[in-house]
């Protein structure tokens, strides 16, 4: 009996340094965070407390209202084209390649690109992207323009396509995983009864991967929204101020204008808004009917 007591309460112990870790500096960062929310750093004299000005700059400021917008259309757009694609690649994956050692072949070569660095994912796509790089000397060859990839209107997509081929993976694995736990039984069965492919999805193979969908997209959602690598290390936000997300404002803020106050509010309404989402998230997953 006390041995197995002990091995119930290893999955504890294991976890326990790791926990003893994230909440110090969980501990120690929202504490600071929430003090910086009514205090201005100034250079050579620290923290001054100003009340509720951060707060207030928080509502009147154009640009991150502009940067909020941006961030929707780069989070939303991204994330519904990599978990759309990733549920297409892992049903094809499943239902129509029937060869094991293929198979995994094929779902190897796809996760390759989230194996990868941000930092060298960034400069693939921009050895790509570039007036001169492969994409653009590619089209010239073939007697076609160059493309802008990098202009004010096209570097937005351009980052999200970046994304896309990066990530995509994570929901393909997420849901070919939730796939192919379904018993082949139920597609036999639909067969017998000759269900149209839509119903069969609708009815046998959604149910089982709608969860894993859901978990895919709060952390493509999650991870997109307050990202800031490929645009640090891509095209900086520009041009002008073309792919300024929140994220990479919040970065600015802090690191380049020293407004540390302000930094700390965006941080904490960004904060607010990702436990939002997740909510919203969890109650999908919850939801049942």
């Amino acid at each position: 009996m006390p041995r197995r007591g002990f091995s119930s309460r290893l999955p504890i112990f294991l976890q326990l340094p790791a926990t003893i870790v994230i909440w110090s500096l969980v501990g120690y960062v929202l504490p600071w965070l929430i003090y910086s929310l009514f205090h201005k750093y100034l250079p050579m004299k620290g923290p001054v407390f100003v009340g509720l000005d951060n707060i207030i700059a928080l509502f009147t400021d154009k640009r991150l209202f502009d940067a909020v917008l941006r961030t929707l259309y780069y989070t939303g757009l991204g994330t519904a084209a990599e978990v759309l694609l990733g549920m297409a690649v892992a049903l094809v994956l499943v239902n129509v390649i029937r060869n094991e050692v293929l198979r995994f072949a094929i779902l190897v070569i796809f996760l390759i690109p989230m194996t990868l660095s941000e930092a060298i994912a960034a400069h693939i796509w921009l050895m790509l992207l570039t007036p001169q790089g492969y994409i653009n000397s590619l089209l010239r060859a073939v007697g076609l323009p160059p493309v802008g990839w990098l202009s004010e209107e096209m570097a937005l997509n351009s980052l999200i396509l970046a994304d896309i081929w990066q990530w995509t993976p994570l929901p393909l694995l997420l849901i070919f995983a939730a796939r192919t736990s379904i018993p082949q039984e139920m597609y036999e069965v639909a067969n017998l009864d000759r269900i149209s492919p839509w119903t069969t999805f609708r009815v046998v193979t959604w149910p089982h991967i709608r969860d894993a969908v859901v978990v895919a997209a709060l952390l493509r959602f999650i991870l997109m929204y307050i990202t800031i690598d490929k645009i640090l290390l891509i095209t900086y936000g520009g041009p002008g101020l073309a792919t300024e997300i929140i994220g990479f404002y919040v970065f600015l803020q802090a690191f380049s204008y020293r407004n540390i106050g302000y930094a700390a509010t965006l941080s904490f309404a960004t904060l607010i808004a990702a436990g939002l989402i997740t909510y919203v998230f969890w109650r999908m997953l919850t939801r049942r009917g």
